[in-house]
């Protein structure tokens, strides 16, 4: 039950901010906790992100970053992984709690389906945001579609 219950609030999170601005441009973000009993290093959140032509131009790229909100814990790190096909890269917010993104992670895939990963690197919760958008080649915002399809 609590598995569904956070999968969903990070799902109305994700869905919610569609058309609102991120931390970057016009980014859409969501925010979730990551692993809210803090006893799993795994932890993993996963999503699977469409990009396609709404009438702003083909998708050339799918660009994302990831902020960490929570306090600064000694070794716990979260990260952001993106792969389409045979490409994949990985962003790491250095510094927890900061108030600052990651690096914005890029895969030039063209259209089609991007997955979208978030792991921490040890115990404990973790409250994150994701800022995402599927881009042209003039970096001007398209058709970008979520599905959360995990998150622990």
């Amino acid at each position: 039950m609590h598995k569904t219950l956070v999968r969903n609030v990070f799902l109305a999170a994700a869905l919610g901010g569609l058309g609102q601005a991120g931390p970057a441009l016009a980014y859409y973000n969501g925010a979730a906790t990551l692993d809210p009993g803090g006893n799993n290093a795994q932890a993993t959140a996963f999503a699977a992100v469409n990009c396609f032509n709404n009438g702003n131009g083909d998708p050339h790229h799918f660009s994302a970053a990831v902020q960490d909100l929570s306090a600064p814990s000694p070794g716990l790190l979260v990260s952001l992984h993106i792969f389409k096909d045979t490409q994949m890269t990985t962003v790491t917010d250095p510094a927890s709690g900061d108030g600052n993104d990651s690096p914005f992670a890029i895969v030039a895939g063209g259209a089609g389906t991007y997955y979208l990963s978030i792991r921490k690197t040890d115990l404990g919760a973790r409250n994150f945001n994701v800022a995402w958008e599927c881009q042209t080649i003039d970096n001007v915002g398209t058709g970008t579609g979520i599905s959360v399809l995990q998150i622990q």
